[in-house]
């Protein structure tokens, strides 16, 4: 299996590092229940990685409301700020970030708001290790689309060719590609649909681990 000596480290947050998918479907049903509508397990995993903007359109367009994306976005974050505390980091995350932490410049690009990725990141005292975080709020375009990725290479000041990405799902992975990054996947259960996007997947953050090489 390749291994990797990139010259910056950019890592995904909502799922990968952080274990909050589950909220984020929490929170999802929860608000299309209050517009009369259903929001299944296979709606939200076909948006997961994309912008909450984008989400919230989606979610018009298939449960039948009129979108209002500044006043849905933030019910959306408020009704996720209100359960941050029970948030968990995925196995090995601290781990792997307090050994790259000094060594290697470290970005997060995520497409969770600011506010969100501000309090997942205080809730688990990792705000310190990233030299850069930048959310798809930030940018033009969130994922699956590159700009995410090349804003946080370039506030990083590593051109994105020696930037290493890590994302757990195929939204993040084609961001991190069209950025011009390698890529290890680390999906929640079967990897096979990623073996054709990413340069690598792997089962967990500790085996990503092991295929990144440390100066």
């Amino acid at each position: 299996m390749s291994r990797f000596s990139p010259r910056a480290l950019i890592f995904d947050m909502d799922g990968l590092l952080v274990d909050s998918e589950p909220l984020w479907h929490h929170v999802e049903r929860a608000f299309a229940r209050a517009r009369g509508g259903e929001w299944t397990d296979e709606m939200a995993l076909a948006c997961t990685g994309q912008g909450i903007g984008r989400i919230v359109h989606i979610m018009g367009e298939q449960i039948g409301f009129p979108v209002d994306e500044a006043r849905d976005v933030a019910e959306l974050e408020d009704r996720f700020l209100a359960h941050v505390e029970s948030l968990s980091l995925k196995p090995f995350a601290r781990a792997f970030l307090d050994e790259a932490r000094g060594r290697l410049p470290i970005g997060l690009a995520s497409s969770s708001p600011r506010r969100l990725i501000d309090a997942s990141l205080k809730r688990f005292g990792l705000t310190d290790h990233f030299d850069v975080t930048v959310s798809g709020q930030e940018v033009p375009r969130a994922k699956p689309w590159p700009d995410v990725y090349l804003r946080a290479a370039e506030r990083l000041s590593v051109g994105a060719e020696g930037c290493l990405a890590l994302e757990d799902s195929k939204n993040g992975v084609r961001a991190a590609k069209a950025a011009g990054m390698a890529v290890i996947a680390v999906p929640e259960g079967d990897g096979a649909a990623f073996v054709e996007i990413a340069d690598v997947v792997v089962r967990s953050l500790e085996e990503a681990r092991a295929l990144v090489r440390l100066p």
